[in-house]
């Protein structure tokens, strides 16, 4: 629980539009069902029915619920978890709309690309920031040596992830319209194979598949970055309507709540169980803790945040979003978190 009332994140009170929603109601009471159960848990190890569940991730964002895993806080909090690594954000929260995964770690983008009134879905918390998680690498040898030398060159892109909107927002930055390069849409997975044999001229993609292939290019390479012009928010998002996932849910808040604390207690060692696990160098590591923010919690700006992400898909992306921007208050369940951790919640529903 929080440690008193004078740390306390100022709380801000939302009304959500919706509140005859059946959905929303629905969430609501089995938020409070469970919510006894996530107390427990903290107070002390009991003895809990195992449950079996898969959480797909993309990148980095795998960070707690890596810890966890081999740490084995999943296992006492009596869970049997299944990582599943999809590549990217989308297609870990696709995978979880179709079923396929009880639980999502993704970025905002393919949040705000879905319609929750065609799959129920809903926001838990959020597992760390990053505001250097995309760059864009580019053939040097192909005359690109500064941003305003991609004009007219063709550049991969992934709709519907963080790739695309950085893009779009670093050539904003440096005086370059979309319109003024050859945007070549292609799945991710392929970006390096495309760029080495000179299908196209760079991509825009994570810093993890950027800096990867910039050590394949040497200096045939050019890499682009912007540091806190896109963060990303590694939000977990489960589908409310499967019971499973609500009864699974207090527990694997737990389980990441405690990875948090030992990736916090002692860095060092949880930078090497990451690295192990996720084959990555130590300095890749290093790199990634320098410039994460690793924290489960549930707080204001998200929300600022995913509406930021609509308007730009609806007005620039390209992107089926919803007609109408959703309430996204509607689609958080605060009360798993703040049973367990309520200093890091300041939001309240009514």
């Amino acid at each position: 629980m929080g440690s008193g009332s004078k740390n306390r994140r100022p709380v801000i009170r939302y009304h959500s539009k919706n509140r005859a929603s059946g959905v929303c109601r629905w969430f609501v009471a089995a938020s409070l069902v469970l919510l006894l159960l996530a107390v427990g848990c903290k107070q002390r190890e009991v003895q809990v029915v195992p449950l079996t569940v898969t959480i797909c991730h993309g990148s980095i964002t795998d960070i707690l619920p890596r810890i966890a895993l081999e740490q084995g806080y999943f296992a006492k909090a009596g869970l049997t978890v299944t990582l599943k690594d999809l590549g990217d954000g989308k297609q870990a929260f696709d995978g979880m709309l179709r079923g396929e995964c009880n639980f999502a770690v993704s970025g905002a983008p393919p949040i705000v690309l879905a319609d929750p009134q065609t799959t129920p879905f809903a926001i838990l918390a959020t597992l760390l920031s990053d505001d250097d998680s995309t760059r864009i690498i580019a053939r040097r040898d192909h005359g690109i040596a500064r941003p305003q030398d991609l004009k007219g060159k063709r550049i991969g892109v992934k709709k519907g992830v963080l790739g695309h909107l950085f893009l779009d927002l670093f050539l904003m930055k440096h005086g370059l319209g979309q319109n003024e390069v050859v945007l070549v849409f292609m799945d991710s997975e392929v970006f390096p194979s495309a760029l080495i044999s000179g299908e196209i001229d760079g991509f825009s993609m994570t810093t993890r598949m950027v800096n990867a292939t910039a050590g394949t290019l040497g200096d045939k390479a050019v890499v682009f970055a912007e540091p806190g012009l896109n963060s990303i928010h590694a939000i977990l998002t489960t589908r409310p309507d499967i019971p499973r996932n609500l009864q699974a849910a207090p527990r694997v808040l737990q389980a990441l709540v405690r990875a948090e604390q030992y990736a916090k207690s002692d860095p060092v060692a949880a930078k090497g169980l990451v690295a192990r696990a996720s084959g990555l160098s130590a300095q890749e590591i290093d790199d990634i803790w320098a410039r994460v923010i690793i924290e489960v919690a549930l707080t204001n700006p998200l929300f600022v945040h995913l509406e930021d992400q609509y308007r730009w898909w609806a007005e620039r992306g390209g992107g089926q979003v919803p007609v109408s921007m959703p309430n996204y208050l509607d689609l958080v369940l605060p009360e798993y978190l703040r049973a367990i951790k309520a200093d890091s919640v300041s939001v309240i529903k009514h």
